[in-house]
């Protein structure tokens, strides 16, 4: 068998396996609660599109090159400040 096809089937293995351990409803009620709650899915294109200057910000604890940037800060905090300074689809 070729690594590819191996690969494959052991992929395949693993979606059944997880796909038997959660009952589809269940799956679907987590999924409703997450479009409701705090990591709704928010609307970039509008955000980006919208008239007037609109900014994509990023928080990282962490670079590759940088290592460890600023543990002190909670990503909440940081969030608001973005909304705050025009981010254009932060979720606060």
């Amino acid at each position: 068998m070729n690594l590819l096809r191996q690969i494959v089937e052991e992929t395949r293995t693993r979606v059944a396996r997880r796909a038997a351990a959660v009952p589809l409803p269940e799956l679907v009620r987590a999924g409703e609660q997450r479009l409701a709650g705090p990591d709704a899915i928010r609307d970039f294109r509008g955000a980006l599109t919208a008239p007037g200057i609109s900014v994509i910000a990023e928080h990282k604890r962490s670079s590759p090159s940088a290592g460890v940037i600023r543990t002190e800060l909670e990503l909440a905090d940081v969030v608001c400040a973005y909304e705050r300074a025009g981010a254009a689809a932060p979720r606060c």
